[in-house]
């Protein structure tokens, strides 16, 4: 049975690593961020819309219920259910910011003024495109990825004796955060004989920058990162 290491918040990593058994896999989990809210209150304001890129920006977004009246855009699917389990009736739903901006923007022929329900790291594509075009976007850091210190011993120990077959790779600061808890206890030079599978090709980006040659999902969502793992 092949070894799959899963690098994703705790919460995630449970659930890929019950999808994997499923597959025939074997999994390994070395969390190497973990989801904490912020506590961050909602502004008061007039806004048109609501806008999330991750689950865990409506998970963590507190008291909701006076944004429930209005429109909500997602990225990801993942994120439209989240919505969908607090109110909210998905509108835009889309696979990636790249995808969903110019939705927004034919939708939103005027200035609009949406709330962002965001995570304290991301990317500022969403954001930035909606500001270019002349709206205005109010976000609220409603939760925040504090990286791990140090590998699951289970995974450590794993990758030294040559033990993991296959390792999943979920954003790019993930993968950031690997590599150097994995050079930290001298295991990068076993990271050439795994097989890495990344998201995107953002994603896949810090492996390519230490030789690595990681094969890289269709789309950017797990139903194909674990297609892809069917391939290997």
């Amino acid at each position: 049975m092949k070894r799959v290491l899963v690098l994703r918040a705790r919460e995630d990593a449970a659930r890929t690593s019950e999808k994997l058994r499923a597959l025939g896999f074997e999994s390994v989990l070395s969390p190497v961020l973990e989801i904490v809210a912020t506590g961050a209150a909602i502004p008061s304001g007039e806004f048109d819309a609501v806008l999330a890129s991750s689950a865990k920006g409506v998970e963590c977004a507190g008291n909701i219920s006076a944004l429930l009246r209005l429109p909500f855009h997602a990225v990801g699917a993942k994120t439209a259910k989240a919505a969908e389990t607090r109110g909210w009736r998905p509108d835009i739903v889309a696979g990636n910011a790249e995808a969903i901006l110019p939705l927004l923007l034919a939708r939103y022929a005027q200035p609009a003024h949406f709330l962002y329900l965001a995570g304290r790291d991301r990317q500022a594509a969403l954001e930035a495109g909606l500001r270019a075009a002349g709206h205005r976007v109010t976000a609220v850091d409603v939760y925040a990825a504090r990286a791990a210190t140090a590998l699951g011993e289970d995974a450590r120990r794993a990758l030294a004796a040559g033990d993991i077959d296959i390792a999943l790779h979920y954003s790019r600061r993930s993968v950031e955060i690997f590599l150097a808890l994995a050079e930290a206890v001298g295991l990068t030079p076993r990271l050439g004989g795994v097989t890495h599978l990344a998201l995107s090709d953002d994603v896949a980006t810090p492996l390519r920058a230490i030789a690595l040659e990681p094969r890289v999902a269709q789309k950017p969502n797990e139903e194909r990162l674990l297609a892809l793992l069917r391939q290997v």
